[in-house]
């Protein structure tokens, strides 16, 4: 529902946008059920070909940016074992009840459990409580979540909203640091948001228990009560808590700091080193990553439900699992030495990064003077000499590279304003 209120938001704004630039004397078109198959760069414009219910048209421009949104695999693999895409929905309503494995236990692999449910069985209040009942002959069900930390993420929570400004880890700070030339931009910017914590929630920090607070340690802490308790014992603590907060109108200050956060080392990631930039991507990313991504309380209940059917499970794996097609068809797991055997896998990693030479276009692919080099603002493609300068990029995939947290509205408005600037100016 929410999400249907959105898109009607944003079509009567995009409506509005065009009647308004047409009043202006622009002339503004919207072309639909076009494919785009390729762009092809030329030396004095920009060609875009794409199928049509009518016929292919091919329709030249002096600039364009692609701006496709997320990529879902059609066939997924991982290891020798083909995996089933979440997307489009139809292939998790077409999975059996029978043993179901989902790889990932993020927001993602919790629509997907939540979606298989649905279609085999009902769920019902029962008191203060939600109970999930097998449907006639699908009582074989089982959905097992396998992923590399065998936890679930947290439930939405309070927080004050116009927000309220932090006091270390701010903006300016971080602009202090990138300016004095002195490097080191992750490190000291963590070392803010270190002192952030300690400002407004200190036994918070006191019960991660790090000596030396290190990104590394930070990361691993983090996690520690979650893997400590288990999935489940963890999800109906954190929603006892959550619940209680709300009621209350209280902020849980960690949470709040961790949240503002990451929009705070938005603005630094630009200014670090590749290193640094892989030592955020392993250990600082999944932290803010699993704060932003809060689930509805809905829908965690609806995981403890199945839960409390015996339907539901989640498993660890390490960095060495093997995904193995089965010989009796289907997918295994080897984690080790323990085999888990599973009727079909479903892919819910969520959208993975990707390169400019990973675009879906092979003339563009093609013509990219570095095709290895993440995109960078202002996100200007460099072609080959002699072609066309009219190309930026704004591709989901494309852009998750350098820039994670680009998928809320905000930072994908943020991103076109920085593009639309530069097309202007050049």
């Amino acid at each position: 529902y929410p999400r249907t209120l959105i898109g009607a938001n944003l079509a009567a704004q995009l409506q509005a946008l065009m009647a308004a630039g047409t009043a202006a004397g622009h002339e503004v078109s919207v072309r639909t059920n076009h494919e785009v198959m390729d762009i092809r760069p030329m030396a004095d414009a920009i060609q875009v070909v794409a199928n049509t219910p009518d016929a292919p048209n091919t329709t030249a421009f002096d600039k364009v940016v692609p701006a496709t949104g997320h990529t879902w695999d059609t066939a997924p693999t991982e290891g020798t074992a083909s995996l089933v895409s979440p997307w489009p929905v139809s292939n998790i309503a077409a999975l059996p009840a029978a043993a179901i494995g989902i790889l990932g236990s993020s927001l993602s692999a919790v629509d997907v459990a939540v979606a298989i449910a649905h279609d085999h069985g009902q769920f019902t209040r029962s008191g203060s409580g939600l109970i999930w009942t097998a449907d006639p002959g699908h009582d074989a069900l089982s959905i097992t979540m396998v992923s590399k930390t065998g936890i679930l993420p947290e439930a939405d929570f309070y927080y004050l909203y116009p927000y309220e400004p932090l006091h270390n880890l701010t903006e300016t700070a971080v602009e202090r640091l990138v300016a004095d030339g002195t490097g080191r931009v992750l490190a000291r910017t963590f070392e803010l948001l270190i002192r952030e914590l300690q400002s407004c929630d200190p036994g918070y920090l006191n019960e991660l228990a790090m000596a030396p607070p290190t990104i590394e340690a930070f990361g691993d802490a983090y996690f520690a009560r979650r893997q400590r308790l288990g999935a489940f014992r963890a999800l109906q603590a954190n929603l006892v808590e959550s619940r209680a907060t709300i009621l209350r109108d209280e902020t849980i200050e960690w949470r709040y700091a961790l949240l503002r956060g990451h929009e705070i080392f938005e603005t630094a990631l630009p200014h670090i080193t590749d290193d640094e930039w892989d030592t955020f991507r392993t250990h600082l990313l999944p932290v803010f990553a699993d704060c932003y991504a809060a689930v509805p309380h809905l829908s965690l209940d609806r995981l403890a439900a199945l839960h409390a059917a015996g339907v539901l499970d989640i498993v660890a794996v390490g960095e060495d699992s093997e995904f193995i097609a089965s010989t009796e068809g289907g997918v295994t797991v080897r984690n080790d030495d323990a085999y888990l055997h599973f009727t079909a896998m479903v892919d819910a990693r969520g959208q993975a990064s990707a390169l400019p030479s990973e675009l879906p276009f092979p003339t563009l692919a093609n013509a990219l003077l570095n095709s290895a080099a993440p995109l960078q603002s202002p996100f200007q493609l460099v072609l080959h000499a002699g072609l066309h300068k009219g190309l930026y990029c704004l591709s989901m995939p494309q852009v998750l590279g350098r820039y994670p947290f680009s998928q809320g509205l905000p930072n994908c408005d943020a991103l076109a304003a920085i593009v639309a600037a530069e097309m202007v100016k050049t």
